[in-house]
């Protein structure tokens, strides 16, 4: 038989279909190897933990193997309410600041110095001669003072201490001095025996408008 040659068009398409199903096989083959590896996670090492669905388990992996998943425990120390039902849960709450707090101790107040008595007492010796009217023209005290606080004739004897009423110097300091009303005062004869006017002995000794004093009274005289 006489040789046929093959048309060089014939061969341009075989080649042509050859490399176009390579290309076809080598572009399977890809997609196969991509696929496996996103289902497959990437192998690290022989044994490493990943969580899947919020539990943590172990991969061992064999090289020659698929790999195989051992479940490990793991321990959660958060407390749950379903574990203890009994445990109240305490509401935090903020606490409120101090307030001050009123200081129920009494507060200081100034104290008015003490009133000046208008009478002392002094020891008195009782001399030869004396008389109740001699010992008042020479001392700030006066018959009825004297008679009020129980001395009388009968009290002087000689030699006797006694306690002498007096008007008190203190009392009329700075207005005068002390002189204690007898018998028959009015403010109207001791202004004249001390040359001073009703009116001045009433501001001196906070007088009524009558200018009313008592007997046995101390007042104050300039």
């Amino acid at each position: 038989m006489p040789n046929k040659r093959i048309h060089p068009s014939i061969v341009l398409l075989m080649v042509a279909i050859a490399i176009i199903l390579a290309a076809g096989v080598f572009l399977a083959i890809n997609v196969i190897q991509n696929r496996n590896n996103e289902a497959e996670p990437e192998i690290t090492a022989n044994n490493f933990q990943v969580s899947v669905a919020g539990e943590q388990i172990s991969l061992q992996v064999d090289p020659n193997q698929r790999p195989t998943i051992i479940d490990t425990q793991v321990i959660d120390d958060t407390p749950r309410t379903e574990d203890a039902p009994d445990q109240q849960i305490q509401e935090v709450t903020a606490t409120p600041e101090a307030t001050a707090v009123p200081n129920n101790e009494p507060v200081a107040t100034a104290v008015p110095p003490p009133a000046v008595e208008k009478i002392i007492f002094i020891d008195y010796t009782v001399q030869q001669g004396d008389t109740l009217y001699s010992v008042s023209n020479r001392l700030d005290t006066s018959i009825a003072l004297m008679a009020e606080h129980g001395l009388s004739d009968t009290s002087l004897v000689p030699g006797q201490v006694i306690r002498l009423p007096l008007g008190n110097p203190d009392y009329c300091a700075g207005k005068g001095r002390p002189y204690a009303v007898g018998e028959g005062d009015t403010a109207f004869n001791i202004g004249q025996r001390f040359n001073t006017t009703p009116q001045n002995l009433q501001s001196l000794n906070g007088l009524d408008a009558n200018f009313t004093i008592r007997t046995a009274d101390i007042i104050c005289v300039p």
